[in-house]
């Protein structure tokens, strides 16, 4: 009886030992035999995870994009996609907190002024010209694309712009856009001067001549004799819309209402039939007769300002 207890306590035991180990091989030999359908599987559910995440970061960026045209829309701005575009490219390398802020402010669509002053405010202590070139072309594209602004506002914005590219060196594209605000600001003597700093740092120092916010263009080049700057009549007529005649080699020039006659190397002139003496005489040189400029302008009451870093002439006709 005894020896019949310990049978069924050895079978019972070796009982329990195989229900803990047939199930541990049996999963060991079961992950043997699915080890690549497993793979397949858990290769697929990678895929799928990158896919998601990828679709998920598209829909992000199509969020953002949507946001901005929302501010765009609610600011009343008509700023270009390629704006943004180039704004985005231009803060991937921009480090100057102030500059960021400027080209921020277009992103989210506030006020191109307000993003132009921003970068102005910062330019005294501005060191990275390449940063100061990135941030100004892309403000001046903003400015261009943005339809709602008024004309004295874009020229005051330009002319900004202009002290930028002046700042970084970029001599030509400054006076591109002093010249520019000219045109719709003739009589701003600060873009006079401006300008002036500009042509002598890029070294052109011949004469020029703006009449009413326009430069003058010439066959022959303006020269100056004794302080005095000589300009062809013709091209000063035109710009003053004044008319020009020759009589026995004198000059006559006739502008709303006054006459002065110029005789070709004499320094006797007659304004309006009495006699006037000039520094310098009219003469004539590779087929064109030139005039003293300041004497002309100023018998006809217009405002004459000589600015001497480059010669530039500023013409204003009161």
């Amino acid at each position: 009886m005894q020896k019949g207890k310990k049978v069924l306590a050895l079978i019972a035991g070796v009982a329990l030992v195989f229900s803990f180990v047939l199930p541990a091989w049996a999963r060991g030999g079961g992950e043997k035999g699915r080890t690549w359908e497993y793979e397949l599987e858990l290769e697929a559910g990678l895929q799928d995870d990158v896919q998601q995440d990828a679709d998920q970061e598209q829909e992000r960026t199509r969020e953002r994009d949507r946001e901005r045209e929302q501010i765009k829309v609610k600011n009343g701005k008509s700023v270009a996609k390629h704006v943004y575009r180039g704004v985005e490219n231009a803060l991937l390398h921009v480090k100057n907190p102030v500059a960021r802020a400027a080209l921020t402010a277009i992103l989210e669509g506030r006020s191109v002024a307000e993003a132009v002053y921003e970068a102005k405010a910062q330019l005294d202590t501005w060191k990275d010209a390449e940063e100061i070139v990135d941030v100004t072309e892309q403000l001046e594209n903003a400015v261009e694309a943005d339809t709602t602004l008024d004309a004295a506002t874009r020229a005051q914005i330009k002319k900004q712009l202009g002290m930028m590219y002046f700042k970084a060196g970029k001599f030509k594209d400054a006076r591109e856009l002093l010249e520019d605000v000219l045109e719709e600001e003739p009589d701003d003597e600060e873009v006079y001067r401006q300008l002036d700093q500009a042509y002598a740092a890029s070294g052109e120092l011949q004469v020029k001549v703006f009449i009413k916010g326009k430069a003058l263009q010439f066959d022959v080049p303006p020269r100056i004799e004794n302080s005095r700057v000589l300009i062809p009549v013709r091209f000063l007529a035109e710009g003053l819309g004044a008319e020009v005649n020759y009589d026995n080699g004198v000059v006559v020039i006739t502008n709303k209402g006054s006459t002065i006659r110029l005789a070709i190397g004499s320094n006797k002139a007659l304004v309006n039939g009495a006699t006037v003496y000039l520094d310098v005489p009219a003469r004539v040189v590779d087929g064109r007769t030139l005039v003293p400029l300041r004497f002309v302008m100023e018998k006809f009451k217009a405002k004459v300002d000589y600015y001497g870093g480059s010669n530039l002439v500023a013409v204003q006709p009161l």
